[in-house]
Parts: structure tokens; C-alpha cells; sequence
């Protein structure tokens, strides 16, 4: 667990590259329609997430706003209000820090989040998903499936999605973006929703995709 232990938020010399990396792509997802919001980001030095909040005492990967909450030790903005599409307030955000970024989910894209064991086991049917839409991976081998807004799956869906130890990110949810740097490593695109003309597949499909892949994986691929 990062710690909680406050501090000034100070940017490392070496963030700056990453930092103007995040920003264009912050301001790539905008451009398309996507909303973005900023996240705290993940400071090595001292093995910590930072946010907009001097001495923030908020632990993890969380959303953040300069000059919210003024005065507060804790920062209190949600995904959603602190998300634009606005992209000169994008420019503005990423300006100065680097800002993880966060996806708010039930708005243009629904995620599906496939743990490590699940997402090795279809492996092999990763390029045919990434005909599909967008695949982001994160650094411990959790995957992440951009669908369209599906809202609340029924029952016998969410069950399917439960029985492979998927989780269904939508309204009231969020996700973090590539390229964020999270504590366990950078999230990259697996395949980035530019290759995939920003098309995002319904959330039926990505289950039939899960489905033939999870039936067709040996014993072995799921240890």
C-alpha cells in the first residue's frame, strides 16, 4: 500500500517528457469525445501517489482538481465532476503536472476488466479482440476491453462476466488511461482506440470473444 505520509507535491525533473506525453494524449482522448479527468500520479521517490492537494493525505490512484476543496487534507472530486471535454482546459491541467489520466465509464465507453489468469488464458484470441476495439494492459496483466455504453448487463450476463472473474465498468465507475504510470508500472495500449478508429464494440460481442477464447484455452494457459 503507498504511503500516506503528506508532503509537497513536487515533480521529479525526468516527469517532464512523460508529462507532455500524457498531455497529447489527453488531449487526443478529448478531441474524439472522450472525457478526461486528472489523477493523482505515482511519485517513486517516495513511493506515493500526488495530486493538485498540498499535503493530500488521500491514499491511491484518485481523482484530483487545483484549488478544489482549498484547505482540505482530503481531496473530495469525484471522476465525473472533475472530467472534461474541453480542451483547453486540458492543455491548462496538464500544463504543469503529470496528471494520471482517468477515463469516467457509462459515458462513451463502457470497460471490461479481465484479471491476469483470465487475460492470459486468451491470449491467443487477443488479435482477433483487437479487431474489435481498443485492449489496454496493465504492468501485472490485468486487461482492460473498451466497449459501447451497455448500462447494466442482465442477469445471465453478469453472471457470464462474473464466472470468468470479469469486472463490468459503467456509470458511477472509472478507469485510468494509458499512458498513466500507476505504481506497478505504466498502463499501455495493447491496442489503442486510434488502430481501432476509435470503434468501440457492443458489450455482447466482447462476451462471445471471452467466451470462445475461455472455452478453447487448455488447462495449462489458465494457471
Amino acid at each position: 500500500m503507498p504511503s500516506s505520509r503528506p508532503g509537497r507535491c513536487v515533480m521529479m525533473p525526468r516527469t517532464a517528457p512523460h508529462r507532455r506525453r500524457l498531455a497529447g494524449e489527453a488531449r487526443a482522448y478529448a478531441a474524439a469525445g472522450w472525457p478526461v479527468a486528472a489523477g493523482a500520479w505515482w511519485d517513486p521517490r517516495d513511493a506515493r501517489y500526488r495530486c493538485a492537494q498540498p499535503n493530500c493525505v488521500t491514499e491511491g490512484l484518485h481523482p484530483t482538481l487545483p484549488g478544489a476543496s482549498f484547505g482540505v487534507r482530503r481531496c473530495q472530486v469525484s471522476v465525473v465532476q472533475a472530467s472534461t471535454r474541453d480542451l483547453s482546459a486540458v492543455v491548462g491541467l496538464w500544463r504543469r503536472w503529470p496528471y494520471s489520466v482517468l477515463l469516467p465509464t457509462g459515458q462513451v465507453s463502457d470497460v471490461v476488466e479481465l484479471r491476469a489468469s483470465s487475460a492470459r488464458r486468451m491470449q491467443a484470441l487477443r488479435a482477433a479482440y483487437g479487431q474489435l476495439g481498443p485492449v489496454a494492459t496493465f504492468p501485472d496483466g490485468r486487461v482492460l476491453l473498451f466497449t459501447a455504453v451497455a448500462g447494466a448487463p442482465d442477469a445471465d450476463l453478469a453472471a457470464e462476466l462474473a464466472s470468468v472473474g470479469a469486472l463490468h465498468h459503467s456509470q458511477g465507475s472509472w478507469v485510468p488511461l494509458p499512458p498513466s504510470q500507476l505504481a506497478s508500472g505504466p498502463l499501455d495500449w495493447t491496442h489503442s482506440p486510434g488502430a481501432a478508429q476509435w470503434r468501440l464494440p457492443s458489450l455482447h460481442e466482447v462476451t462471445d470473444v471471452l467466451r470462445l477464447a475461455l472455452s478453447s484455452a487448455s488447462p495449462a494457459e489458465g494457471r
